[in-house]
């Protein structure tokens, strides 16, 4: 299996900024890893639960919301199956973050080298 742990915190990032409980306890929302990205879902009922599952209503909304949610943030979510929802990074969303943390680097040296010292890197020039 392909290992999304970085995808996995990401979007469990964004789901809770959007207010969704991410933690796994009685909110009954899966958030995991699956083979080609980050599978989000509802576990099976278990008759022994102390917390009965939400109803197919409740269900069906939350998993509507979360791909609203996921998908204005950039993500490709897909369904996977009956309230189920697979989450892929999209290959623009990467390549903007790649352009954006490069202009940060960029600036952070920019502002480092406006301070008066020669930029790192630079050669130092003999003459002759």
């Amino acid at each position: 299996m392909v290992d999304h742990r970085e995808l996995f915190e990401d979007v469990t990032a964004d789901l809770a900024r959007a207010g969704f409980d991410t933690d796994r306890g009685p909110s009954g929302l899966r958030i995991d890893q699956g083979p080609q990205g980050v599978l989000i879902g509802w576990p099976p009922s278990d008759g022994d639960a102390a917390e009965p599952p939400p109803a197919e209503g409740i269900r069906t909304a939350v998993t509507g919301a979360v791909a609203t949610v996921l998908r204005e943030s950039g993500y490709l979510v897909t369904a996977a199956g009956p309230d189920e929802l697979l989450v892929t990074a999209d290959p623009a969303r990467a390549a903007a973050q790649d352009a954006r943390a490069a202009r940060a680097a960029q600036g952070a040296q920019d502002a480092q080298d406006a301070d008066g010292r020669e930029p790192a890197g630079v050669p130092e020039q003999w003459w002759g």
